[in-house]
């Protein structure tokens, strides 16, 4: 199977689980041990239909993004 041919698939399956995903849930990801994870865990969650995500990050392993960006 070529890209194109998985990107056509990959769309269609997406129409046909869109009017079951729900705009109303919100993901909360508390005290994430492993900051690489963070967006795969997104993902996930946006495939899934979820609105929102937030990050509760109280030992502060996250970076700060001001301090990342060029």
């Amino acid at each position: 199977m070529d890209k194109k041919d998985k990107q056509i698939r990959i769309r269609n399956k997406l129409k046909e689980i869109k009017p079951y995903w729900c705009r109303n849930l919100i993901a909360v990801i508390e005290d994430p041990d492993n900051f690489i994870n963070i967006g795969t865990i997104i993902r996930n969650v946006n495939a899934l239909g979820v609105e929102k995500t937030y990050i509760v990050d109280p030992n502060h392993k996250i970076p700060d993004m001001d301090n990342c960006i060029n």
